[in-house]
Formats: structure tokens, sequence, C-alpha cells
């Protein structure tokens, strides 16, 4: 009975042990909550608007929340607004506004965790651009929403630095832009409901959309509860219908995460 009894009460230790170590195996779940600011740098040629290339900045502002563990899911919303100049001498100036709201999910594609890490994976977002010359004498705007393909990498330097890149590529995607002379019937009657003004566009092609998002960001931990995060954006549109649009579009970023593994 002692020997029955010793081997019984060893089975239970060793299960116990081998349970502990698996969930220490186990990649830890850590969230953040961020929040964020940064300028943005802009081209813009829109012939629906204007014959003119415009160049600008907007003042950016950005909440975001990520969690990280083996696979890393993002949703945040940006907003940003600033001054298009053109003609002789920046004469010509318009207001535009700028807003995005996104989901993003990458799947590791390592069986574990390292410090080099390859993910991919796809997004959905909406993203918003409105002009408006004095007083909407004229106007413009410009808005998609759809899925996007994306890659990315990462590495941890150390515990406390880490560096990741990603690059997003639309695969399906629906455009909004207003009419050739500015206005129809539809926009009138919604234009105090801007929303499905925005959601009302057509499922668009390879030839009349395209568009590439490249994002590189540095994060820094200043302590057990604060990151420090740099991000520098690159986003290239153009879009081919009645009307051309072109977009360049640099922007730089720095934002402080609130971190909570759970």
């Amino acid at each position: 009975m002692k020997v029955s009894a010793l081997t019984i009460l060893s089975i239970f230790f060793l299960k116990i042990s081998i349970f502990a170590q698996q969930k220490e195996s186990l990649p830890a779940i850590i969230n953040y909550l961020g929040i964020g600011i940064g300028y943005n740098f802009d081209n813009i040629k829109d012939s629906n608007f204007s014959p003119l290339n415009q160049k600008g900045t907007a003042l950016y502002y950005s909440i975001f929340y990520e969690q990280h563990s083996k696979n890393i899911l993002k949703i945040n919303a940006k907003y940003g607004d600033g001054t298009l100049n053109s003609g002789r001498l920046n004469k010509l100036k318009t207001s535009y506004y700028k807003a995005n709201i996104g989901i993003a999910y990458l799947k590791n594609i390592f069986t574990k965790q390292q410090s080099t890490n390859f993910y991919i994976g796809g997004s959905y977002s909406i993203d918003i651009l409105y002009m408006d010359w004095y007083n909407q004498d004229a106007f413009s705007y410009f808005s998609t929403n759809g899925l996007s393909i994306s890659a990315a990498i990462s590495k941890q330097f150390t515990a406390k630095q880490y560096i990741e890149s990603t690059i997003s590529i639309p695969v399906i995607q629906f455009l909004s832009r207003p009419p050739y002379n500015g206005l129809d019937e539809y926009i009138i009657e919604n234009q105090n409901e801007p929303l499905k003004i925005i959601f009302n566009g057509k499922l668009a092609s390879f030839k009349e959309y395209k568009s590439i998002n490249w994002n590189i960001n540095y994060k820094h931990e200043i302590s057990n509860h604060f990151n420090l995060k740099i991000d520098y954006d690159l986003n290239i549109k153009s879009a081919k219908s009645t009307h051309t649009f072109t977009s360049f579009s640099n922007r730089i970023s720095t934002s402080v995460l609130y971190k909570f593994p759970i």
C-alpha cells in the first residue's frame, strides 16, 4: 500500500508539473491602449476639384488598441485636418479633412514565437478625404472601404525594444467619388447624412483603383506599464474613373501606450 500511494502521489505531481510547463510555454497576451499625435505631409491632385497639384500638411490624432501574443490584432481610429496650397505663391488655399478607421489581424507563420517573426493577414478599413474651398464654393471627396491583404515582419532587439514593418495592398474596395459636376440628386438628398454618401461606393477594379500602404514603427518600453512608439507611414493612392485622383502621403507620429498583460 505504501508503494502504491507513493506511486499515485508521484504521478499526480508529475501531471501538475507538465501542466505548469505547458502553461508557461504559451505566449503571454499583452494589450496596449494608445493615443498619438503627428503630422501628415500630402501631395494631392484631384481633377474633379482642380487641375493644380496641391500640397499641404495636417495635424493628425489617433487612438488605438493592440493585442500581441503569437499573433497580432490592431484596431485604430485616426483624424487629421489642415490646409492645401496651390497656385502662384500658394495663394489658393483649400481646407481638407482626413479620417480612417481600421481593424487588422496578422498571423505568425512560425509555429513558435521568435525574436524575428513573419506575419500574414488582412485588414478592413474606412478611409475618407474631404476637400473644401471657400465654404463649399468648390468641394470634392474621396472615400474607400474594403479589405486589404497585409504582410509584416517584427524584430525584438531587447526586452524593451521592438520594431515592426507592415505593408498592405487593397484587394476588395468600394470607391465613392462625387460626379463630374460635383453634385447629383443623391448627394443633395443626403447632404445631412454623410455616412450614406460615403458607403454609396461602387466596387472598384484593380484598373480603377490602386493603393499601397507601408508602416514602420519602433516601440520602446519606458516603464512596466508605459511604452513610447514612433511611426512612419507612406500611403500612395491612384484612382481613374470619370476624373482622376492621385495622392502621395507621408506621416510621422509619436504615441504613448498603456500596457496591460492578461
